[in-house]
Protein backbone atom coordinates (compact mmCIF):
# COMPACT_ATOMS: atom_id res chain seq x y z
CA UNK A 1 0.00 0.00 0.00
CA UNK A 2 3.02 2.29 0.85
CA UNK A 3 4.35 1.53 -2.32
CA UNK A 4 1.49 2.58 -4.10
CA UNK A 5 1.32 5.80 -2.48
CA UNK A 6 4.90 6.84 -3.36
CA UNK A 7 4.33 5.62 -6.63
CA UNK A 8 1.21 7.95 -7.13
CA UNK A 9 2.78 10.78 -5.37
CA UNK A 10 6.28 11.04 -7.64
CA UNK A 11 4.06 11.02 -10.79
CA UNK A 12 1.63 14.05 -9.28
CA UNK A 13 5.04 15.75 -8.83
CA UNK A 14 5.91 14.25 -12.33
CA UNK A 15 3.15 15.69 -14.15
CA UNK A 16 3.46 19.46 -13.84
CA UNK A 17 7.82 19.46 -14.93
CA UNK A 18 6.05 18.08 -18.09
CA UNK A 19 4.97 21.27 -19.16
CA UNK A 20 8.36 23.14 -18.80
CA UNK A 21 8.68 23.36 -22.30
CA UNK A 22 10.34 26.67 -23.37
CA UNK A 23 12.35 29.11 -22.01
CA UNK A 24 10.42 32.17 -20.67
CA UNK A 25 13.25 34.67 -19.34
CA UNK A 26 12.15 37.83 -17.88
CA UNK A 27 8.60 36.24 -17.59
CA UNK A 28 7.68 35.32 -13.96
CA UNK A 29 6.39 37.00 -10.54
CA UNK A 30 7.94 37.04 -7.75
CA UNK A 31 11.74 36.97 -8.22
CA UNK A 32 12.24 36.10 -4.29
CA UNK A 33 10.85 32.67 -4.55
CA UNK A 34 13.88 31.67 -6.60
CA UNK A 35 16.59 32.52 -3.78
CA UNK A 36 17.83 29.75 -1.76
CA UNK A 37 17.52 30.20 1.75
CA UNK A 38 19.50 27.05 3.14
CA UNK A 39 22.93 28.36 4.15
CA UNK A 40 24.43 24.69 4.76
CA UNK A 41 23.16 23.39 1.36
CA UNK A 42 24.57 27.34 0.03
CA UNK A 43 27.72 26.41 0.68
CA UNK A 44 27.14 22.74 -1.15
CA UNK A 45 26.80 24.36 -4.66
CA UNK A 46 22.97 24.44 -3.78
CA UNK A 47 22.90 20.22 -4.12
CA UNK A 48 20.51 19.68 -1.26
CA UNK A 49 16.95 18.79 -2.23
CA UNK A 50 18.30 15.37 -0.95
CA UNK A 51 20.60 16.20 2.18
CA UNK A 52 18.06 18.54 3.91
CA UNK A 53 16.81 16.92 6.79
CA UNK A 54 16.22 20.02 9.49
CA UNK A 55 14.28 23.32 9.57
CA UNK A 56 15.97 24.50 6.54
CA UNK A 57 13.83 21.68 4.55
CA UNK A 58 10.95 24.30 4.53
CA UNK A 59 13.22 26.40 2.05
CA UNK A 60 14.81 22.77 0.71
CA UNK A 61 12.10 20.09 0.15
CA UNK A 62 9.31 19.92 3.25
CA UNK A 63 9.81 16.18 2.56
CA UNK A 64 12.89 16.51 4.50
CA UNK A 65 11.36 17.33 7.60
CA UNK A 66 9.50 14.44 7.88
CA UNK A 67 13.34 12.79 9.04
CA UNK A 68 13.48 15.27 11.85
CA UNK A 69 13.74 14.13 15.49
CA UNK A 70 14.54 17.48 17.39
CA UNK A 71 12.31 20.68 17.46
CA UNK A 72 14.67 23.55 15.50
CA UNK A 73 14.63 27.11 14.89
CA UNK A 74 16.93 28.93 12.08
CA UNK A 75 17.47 32.53 11.89
CA UNK A 76 19.26 33.58 8.40
CA UNK A 77 20.62 36.38 6.71
CA UNK A 78 21.33 37.05 3.09
CA UNK A 79 23.49 39.62 1.35
CA UNK A 80 22.41 40.48 -2.17
CA UNK A 81 23.64 43.37 -4.32
CA UNK A 82 22.82 46.70 -4.96
CA UNK A 83 22.67 46.70 -0.97
CA UNK A 84 19.40 44.61 -1.16
CA UNK A 85 18.97 42.48 2.03
CA UNK A 86 16.99 38.90 3.05
CA UNK A 87 16.39 38.10 6.62
CA UNK A 88 14.32 34.62 7.19
CA UNK A 89 12.97 33.10 10.55
CA UNK A 90 11.94 29.24 10.50
CA UNK A 91 10.56 27.03 13.04
CA UNK A 92 9.94 23.36 12.09
CA UNK A 93 8.62 20.84 15.59
CA UNK A 94 8.11 17.19 14.89
CA UNK A 95 4.57 15.31 16.22
CA UNK A 96 5.44 11.53 17.24
CA UNK A 97 2.59 9.94 15.31
CA UNK A 98 1.24 12.71 13.52
CA UNK A 99 4.24 14.50 11.33
CA UNK A 100 6.32 17.40 11.24
CA UNK A 101 4.86 21.01 11.07
CA UNK A 102 6.80 24.44 10.20
CA UNK A 103 6.75 27.52 9.61
CA UNK A 104 8.98 30.47 8.42
CA UNK A 105 8.79 34.57 7.52
CA UNK A 106 10.57 36.06 5.63
CA UNK A 107 11.62 39.75 4.21
CA UNK A 108 13.62 41.08 1.40
CA UNK A 109 14.17 44.66 1.63
CA UNK A 110 16.21 47.93 0.46
CA UNK A 111 17.33 51.58 1.60
CA UNK A 112 15.08 54.05 -0.29
CA UNK A 113 16.11 55.39 -3.47
CA UNK A 114 15.06 58.74 -5.53
CA UNK A 115 12.25 58.39 -8.14
CA UNK A 116 13.99 59.68 -11.47
CA UNK A 117 12.59 60.40 -15.04
CA UNK A 118 13.92 61.92 -18.17
CA UNK A 119 12.94 64.99 -17.59
CA UNK A 120 14.54 65.00 -14.24
CA UNK A 121 17.14 62.56 -14.33
CA UNK A 122 18.62 63.72 -10.86
CA UNK A 123 16.23 62.99 -8.90
CA UNK A 124 12.25 64.48 -8.20
CA UNK A 125 12.61 64.81 -4.45
CA UNK A 126 10.15 61.80 -4.27
CA UNK A 127 11.67 58.39 -2.59
CA UNK A 128 10.12 54.64 -3.58
CA UNK A 129 11.07 51.70 -2.14
CA UNK A 130 10.64 47.87 -3.04
CA UNK A 131 9.82 44.87 -1.22
CA UNK A 132 8.70 41.35 -0.74
CA UNK A 133 7.52 39.12 2.33
CA UNK A 134 6.63 35.40 2.60
CA UNK A 135 5.01 33.72 5.20
CA UNK A 136 5.25 29.72 4.86
CA UNK A 137 3.87 27.00 6.74
CA UNK A 138 5.28 23.25 5.85
CA UNK A 139 3.50 19.36 6.69
CA UNK A 140 5.58 16.80 6.26
CA UNK A 141 5.20 12.99 7.76
CA UNK A 142 7.32 9.80 7.47
CA UNK A 143 5.36 7.01 5.71
CA UNK A 144 8.42 4.41 6.59
CA UNK A 145 11.72 4.58 7.96
CA UNK A 146 12.99 5.43 4.39
CA UNK A 147 10.14 7.46 2.84
CA UNK A 148 8.78 10.54 3.48
CA UNK A 149 6.65 13.26 1.80
CA UNK A 150 5.93 16.94 2.57
CA UNK A 151 4.30 19.80 1.49
CA UNK A 152 4.49 24.03 1.95
CA UNK A 153 2.12 26.60 1.21
CA UNK A 154 3.34 29.87 0.90
CA UNK A 155 1.76 33.80 0.68
CA UNK A 156 3.99 36.12 -1.10
CA UNK A 157 3.27 39.79 -0.91
CA UNK A 158 5.64 42.10 -3.12
CA UNK A 159 5.46 46.48 -3.11
CA UNK A 160 7.08 48.36 -5.93
CA UNK A 161 6.74 52.24 -5.64
CA UNK A 162 2.91 52.46 -5.93
CA UNK A 163 2.39 49.04 -7.05
CA UNK A 164 1.63 45.66 -4.89
CA UNK A 165 0.73 42.18 -6.04
CA UNK A 166 -0.02 39.22 -3.59
CA UNK A 167 -0.80 35.47 -4.14
CA UNK A 168 -0.27 32.02 -2.83
CA UNK A 169 2.21 29.11 -3.83
CA UNK A 170 2.85 26.06 -3.15
CA UNK A 171 5.92 23.16 -2.17
CA UNK A 172 5.40 19.37 -2.76
CA UNK A 173 8.54 16.85 -2.24
CA UNK A 174 9.22 13.50 -1.62
CA UNK A 175 12.20 12.20 0.03
CA UNK A 176 13.93 8.18 0.28
CA UNK A 177 16.88 6.72 1.68
CA UNK A 178 17.48 4.39 -0.54
CA UNK A 179 19.63 1.87 1.54
CA UNK A 180 22.42 1.64 -1.41
CA UNK A 181 25.66 2.74 0.27
CA UNK A 182 23.88 5.35 2.77
CA UNK A 183 22.25 7.48 -0.69
CA UNK A 184 19.68 9.58 -0.34
CA UNK A 185 17.05 10.71 -2.91
CA UNK A 186 14.51 13.47 -3.35
CA UNK A 187 12.44 15.43 -5.48
CA UNK A 188 10.16 18.58 -5.49
CA UNK A 189 8.38 20.75 -7.75
CA UNK A 190 8.19 24.45 -6.20
CA UNK A 191 6.51 27.55 -6.53
CA UNK A 192 3.36 26.07 -8.30
CA UNK A 193 0.59 28.05 -8.07
CA UNK A 194 -2.32 30.51 -9.87
CA UNK A 195 -0.57 33.18 -12.31
CA UNK A 196 -0.27 36.56 -10.46
CA UNK A 197 -0.45 40.45 -11.37
CA UNK A 198 0.48 44.01 -9.97
CA UNK A 199 -2.78 45.90 -8.86
CA UNK A 200 -3.61 48.89 -11.11
CA UNK A 201 -2.45 50.14 -14.38
CA UNK A 202 0.42 51.84 -16.04
CA UNK A 203 0.63 54.19 -18.96
CA UNK A 204 2.16 52.69 -22.06
CA UNK A 205 4.08 55.64 -23.70
CA UNK A 206 4.81 52.94 -26.96
CA UNK A 207 1.68 54.19 -27.89
CA UNK A 208 2.17 57.36 -28.18
CA UNK A 209 4.02 57.59 -31.45
CA UNK A 210 1.96 58.49 -34.40
CA UNK A 211 -0.96 60.25 -32.62
CA UNK A 212 -1.88 63.54 -32.80
CA UNK A 213 -2.68 64.06 -29.04
CA UNK A 214 0.28 62.46 -27.68
CA UNK A 215 -1.86 60.67 -25.22
CA UNK A 216 -0.25 57.31 -23.75
CA UNK A 217 -2.41 54.15 -23.57
CA UNK A 218 -3.70 53.24 -20.28
CA UNK A 219 -3.29 49.46 -19.73
CA UNK A 220 -4.19 47.19 -16.72
CA UNK A 221 -1.38 45.41 -15.21
CA UNK A 222 -1.49 42.07 -17.07
CA UNK A 223 -0.89 38.44 -15.30
CA UNK A 224 2.41 36.20 -15.03
CA UNK A 225 3.83 32.90 -14.64
CA UNK A 226 5.16 31.96 -10.67
CA UNK A 227 9.12 31.06 -10.77
CA UNK A 228 8.14 27.38 -10.69
CA UNK A 229 10.61 24.52 -10.73
CA UNK A 230 11.11 21.09 -10.25
CA UNK A 231 14.34 19.32 -8.72
CA UNK A 232 15.78 16.15 -8.36
CA UNK A 233 19.08 15.15 -6.65
CA UNK A 234 20.73 12.47 -4.60
CA UNK A 235 23.07 12.75 -1.28
CA UNK A 236 25.58 10.49 0.19
CA UNK A 237 27.70 9.64 2.47
CA UNK A 238 31.82 9.50 1.25
CA UNK A 239 32.76 6.66 3.08
CA UNK A 240 29.55 4.58 2.53
CA UNK A 241 29.16 5.67 -0.78
CA UNK A 242 33.02 4.81 -1.92
CA UNK A 243 34.16 2.08 0.72
CA UNK A 244 37.33 4.12 1.57
CA UNK A 245 37.98 4.91 4.69
CA UNK A 246 38.74 9.14 5.47
CA UNK A 247 40.05 8.63 9.22
CA UNK A 248 39.42 9.04 12.45
CA UNK A 249 37.36 11.71 13.35
CA UNK A 250 36.56 12.77 9.67
CA UNK A 251 33.60 12.23 7.89
CA UNK A 252 32.56 13.90 4.25
CA UNK A 253 29.07 14.41 2.24
CA UNK A 254 28.30 14.81 -1.57
CA UNK A 255 25.70 15.70 -3.44
CA UNK A 256 24.20 15.56 -7.32
CA UNK A 257 21.34 18.03 -8.53
CA UNK A 258 19.12 18.28 -11.83
CA UNK A 259 16.55 21.58 -11.92
CA UNK A 260 14.41 22.68 -14.29
CA UNK A 261 13.18 25.99 -14.05
CA UNK A 262 10.16 27.40 -15.93
CA UNK A 263 11.59 29.92 -17.13
CA UNK A 264 15.39 29.79 -17.84
CA UNK A 265 17.35 26.23 -19.06
CA UNK A 266 18.08 23.43 -17.12
CA UNK A 267 20.80 23.73 -14.51
CA UNK A 268 23.04 21.36 -12.49
CA UNK A 269 24.21 21.66 -8.88
CA UNK A 270 27.16 19.89 -7.62
CA UNK A 271 28.48 20.05 -4.07
CA UNK A 272 30.60 18.70 -1.05
CA UNK A 273 31.25 19.04 2.78
CA UNK A 274 33.84 17.14 4.93
CA UNK A 275 33.31 17.25 8.94
CA UNK A 276 36.41 17.18 11.16
CA UNK A 277 35.31 16.13 14.77
CA UNK A 278 31.93 16.28 14.31
CA UNK A 279 32.25 20.02 14.89
CA UNK A 280 33.22 21.83 12.11
CA UNK A 281 32.29 21.44 8.38
CA UNK A 282 34.19 23.05 5.59
CA UNK A 283 32.08 23.70 2.07
CA UNK A 284 32.37 23.75 -1.61
CA UNK A 285 30.27 23.17 -4.76
CA UNK A 286 29.33 25.04 -8.10
CA UNK A 287 26.23 25.67 -10.04
CA UNK A 288 26.67 24.73 -13.53
CA UNK A 289 24.27 26.82 -16.46
CA UNK A 290 23.76 29.64 -14.10
CA UNK A 291 24.02 33.24 -15.32
CA UNK A 292 25.64 34.73 -12.31
CA UNK A 293 25.82 32.16 -9.59
CA UNK A 294 29.02 29.57 -10.01
CA UNK A 295 31.02 28.86 -7.29
CA UNK A 296 30.28 28.69 -3.71
CA UNK A 297 31.88 28.16 -0.05
CA UNK A 298 31.15 27.80 3.12
CA UNK A 299 31.48 26.61 6.66
CA UNK A 300 29.86 25.10 9.62
CA UNK A 301 30.04 24.71 13.25
CA UNK A 302 27.62 22.58 15.43
CA UNK A 303 28.03 22.05 19.45
CA UNK A 304 25.72 20.70 22.21
CA UNK A 305 25.46 23.77 24.98
CA UNK A 306 23.26 23.04 28.27
CA UNK A 307 20.75 20.48 26.44
CA UNK A 308 20.32 22.56 22.82
CA UNK A 309 22.31 22.04 19.40
CA UNK A 310 24.01 25.11 18.41
CA UNK A 311 24.50 25.41 14.68
CA UNK A 312 26.68 28.08 12.72
CA UNK A 313 26.96 28.44 9.10
CA UNK A 314 28.20 30.68 6.98
CA UNK A 315 28.28 30.35 2.70
CA UNK A 316 29.53 33.01 -0.01
CA UNK A 317 28.21 32.25 -3.58
CA UNK A 318 29.89 34.23 -5.82
CA UNK A 319 27.67 36.78 -8.36
CA UNK A 320 29.73 37.08 -11.12
CA UNK A 321 29.98 40.88 -12.59
CA UNK A 322 26.93 41.52 -10.09
CA UNK A 323 29.10 41.08 -6.91
CA UNK A 324 29.48 44.20 -4.90
CA UNK A 325 32.87 44.12 -3.40
CA UNK A 326 32.63 47.52 -1.98
CA UNK A 327 32.40 46.43 1.42
CA UNK A 328 32.41 42.91 3.34
CA UNK A 329 28.71 43.70 4.36
CA UNK A 330 27.95 44.41 0.72
CA UNK A 331 29.82 41.32 -0.72
CA UNK A 332 27.52 38.24 -1.40
CA UNK A 333 27.80 36.43 1.69
CA UNK A 334 25.22 34.31 4.18
CA UNK A 335 24.53 33.50 7.85
CA UNK A 336 22.49 31.45 9.59
CA UNK A 337 22.14 29.94 13.00
CA UNK A 338 20.19 27.33 14.16
CA UNK A 339 18.64 26.25 17.38
CA UNK A 340 17.93 22.26 17.95
CA UNK A 341 15.76 22.40 21.49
Amino acid sequence: MRRSIASLLIVVLLIPALSFAIERVGTTMFQVLKMNVGVRGIGMGNAFVAGSQDATSIFWNPAGLGMMTRPEAVLTHINMPAEVNYDVIGLAYPFAGIGTFGISIAALYMDDMMVRTPEMPNGTGEMFTASDFVVQLSYSRQLSTLFSFGVTGKYIREDLYDYSASGIAFDAGLHYQTGFRGMKMAMVIANFGPDQAFDGEYQDWRTVSGQATGVPEVIQMEKHLLPMIFRVGVFGDLEQLTGLSMGDGMRGNVGLQFEHPSDVAERVNVGAEFWFQNLIAIRGGYNINYDTETFTAGLGFIQELAGFGIKLDYAYAGMGDLTDTSSFMNSPHRFSLGIQF
